[in-house]
């Protein structure tokens, strides 16, 4: 498969000028990237779930429920991330406590969630350098 991409194709003369103008086709060049964390070569974290954690993080009342739905996530969906990330690490991410009479426990991240979330803001920052000089290379090309 690869030896036929690397053969240089016939040109037909006939269709050149239905061709588009190959400066309009650079310009829609580009590329994306995509990162999660990994543990013990699986993944635990991407975009989706770091902003769970952060929802999480910044939710001074504890409620998961809340985190949950500014992520657009059920509550179950939810705290089915917060699971995954516990069984393939070996660790939770959460602190929880159970609420009064009418429930309403709280959910809080601990010491390894903040690493977590920590390392993939990190991380992060680094990629977002990254795409800008690719992006520029693909501009100046």
């Amino acid at each position: 498969m690869y030896n036929k991409l690397l053969n240089k194709p016939k040109i037909n003369n006939n269709n050149m000028e239905n061709q588009p103008n190959i400066e309009e086709l650079k310009s829609k060049v580009g590329f994306g990237i995509k990162f999660w964390l990994e543990f013990d070569n699986k993944s635990i974290m991407g975009s989706g779930w770091a902003e769970l954690l952060e929802k999480i993080e910044k939710n001074e009342e504890g409620s998961l429920t809340r985190a949950a739905k500014e992520c657009g996530y059920s509550y179950k969906y939810a705290w089915n991330i917060l699971k995954r990330i516990e069984k393939r690490t070996g660790m939770s991410v959460v602190l929880t406590g159970k609420g009064g009479r009418g429930g309403g426990g709280w959910v809080k991240l601990n010491d390894w969630g903040h690493y977590l979330l920590k390392i993939y803001k990190e991380y992060l920052e680094e990629i977002i350098k990254i795409e800008k000089k690719l992006g520029e290379l693909i501009n100046n090309s």
